[in-house]
Parts: structure tokens; sequence; C-alpha cells
């Protein structure tokens, strides 16, 4: 009697072939792989050994000077604030910013009108002293008037004089001139404005003599400079500098911020 014969379903013989489809496909790429990387050795082996280019140089003795570089702040040697002495009411204002004056150029002037009109009457009066002054000392040397009334008339002329001296200076004090020649900073004064005393007109750099370059350096650097030591300082991103001499070295001490 003779078994039926059993029949593979179509979806399972698919898969069946699709597997074996596949492990012929990595069977081949293994042996192309393998193929190649024994290729790459055999080419590197007949390759020659790559070389070194030296260069050779006589060593010899050169002076060697550490640099430290540092950026510095140039301070003129000559430098104010210019600030009134006395209030008053802006009459005349040359302050232009970065504008070069001269010694004894007027750069603030106050008004002094009631101060000019006072001077008159006050030189007026000296006037009048000094003619009495004058008139009771004749009298005295012929003996029509006493040492007293000579004595009373010389004290008169002298206090005309002295506040005549005194309105005069109070007119140049409102005239405010430049001490030297001097380069004029930032202000912000104006025609009528009035001005408290001590009011801040402007700051002034003196352009004329040396001027000084403050800059700071580590502790360890500042060890070794000494005073009238040479310096270079260069502007910007100039490569030319001027050599100068270290006039003083001093100690700054600050405060660490937690």
């Amino acid at each position: 009697m003779s078994r039926p014969t059993r029949s593979i379903p179509p979806t399972r013989l698919r898969s069946l072939t699709l597997i074996g489809a596949l492990l012929a496909a990595a069977v081949s790429l293994g042996a192309w792989k393998y193929s190649a990387i024994r290729g790459a050795d055999a080419a590197s082996a007949n390759q020659p050994e790559p070389t070194e280019t030296v260069a050779a140089a006589v060593a010899s003795a050169r002076p060697h000077q550490e640099i430290a570089s540092a950026i510095g702040t140039v301070l003129a040697s000559r430098s104010i604030t210019l600030r009134n002495e006395v209030p008053g009411t802006v009459h005349f204002a040359s302050l232009q910013p970065g504008q070069v004056v001269n010694a004894g150029t007027v750069l603030v002037a106050l008004d002094v009108s009631v101060e000019t009109a006072e001077l008159r009457a006050q030189e007026a009066q000296a006037r009048l002293a000094q003619t009495n002054f004058e008139r009771v000392d004749r009298m005295t040397s012929r003996g029509a008037a006493s040492a007293m009334e000579l004595d009373n008339a010389r004290a008169e002329r002298d206090v005309a004089l002295a506040q005549v001296s005194r309105t005069r200076a109070l007119i140049a004090r409102k005239t405010i001139r430049a001490p030297f020649r001097a380069r004029v900073g930032m202000s912000d004064v104006h025609l009528g404005q009035f001005l408290e005393a001590g009011t801040q007109l402007t700051t002034l750099q003196g352009v004329d003599g040396a001027i000084h370059v403050d800059f700071d350096v580590s502790q360890s650097v500042a060890a070794g400079m000494r005073r009238g030591e040479p310096v270079r300082m260069a502007r910007g991103r100039s490569s030319d500098g001027l050599l100068e001499l270290i006039c003083e070295v001093g100690l700054r001490f600050g405060h660490a911020l937690d």
C-alpha cells in the first residue's frame, strides 16, 4: 500500500528560495571583500618605504631678550580741568573740542556789566579822594590843617584805591584764559548760560613738552624693570615705535571682589 506524496506549500517554497539567494549573495560578497583585502596588502608590500627630509643647521649663540606687551594710556605732562571761580552769566565762549589754543587765549568770559559800572564809580571816587588828599597835604604844610585831617584824607584815598583794585580783580576772575598752550576737551557751555561757582567748563591737555605713558604689567615683569631702561611704544597696529625711557616704576594695589 503506497503513501500519499506531501506537496510543499507555495509560500514556504518562495521563502526557502529567498533565503538561499541571500546566502549565495553573502558568500559572494565575502569572497570579493577577502580578495580585495589580499590585493591591497600585496600592493602595499611592493611599495618602497617612505623617507623623511631632514635639514641640518649649525647651532650658534644669539642674544635673547624677553618681551612683555602692555596697553598704556597717554597722559600730558600738564592737564587740568577748567572751572570758573565766581558765578555769572556766559557772555563769550570759545571752546571748540580738539582746538589747540595758546597761553592767554580767552576761553570763557562772564558778564561784567555791573562790575564795570561799579568800577567807573569807584575810579571817580578814588580820583576825588586823591585830589582831597593832595589839598589837605598842602594845607598841612602851611599849618592850615592838622595831622589828623591829613591821615583821614590819606585813609580815604587808600580805601578808594583798594575798592578799585578789588573790582578789577573780580572782573579779571570772570575772564577765563588758557594758562598754557593746550588742546581743548569736550565742553557744554553756551552763551547766556548761568554758571555756578566751580562749574566744570572743559579740560585742557598740554601739547608742548614731554608726554607720559601709563601702563600696567605683572609683578614678575615689573621686578625686572629699572628706571632709565628703554621701552618701545607703538600706536595702533603700526610696527614702528618710539624708543623712550622709563621714568618711574611704581606699585598699585587692588581689592578682589567676591
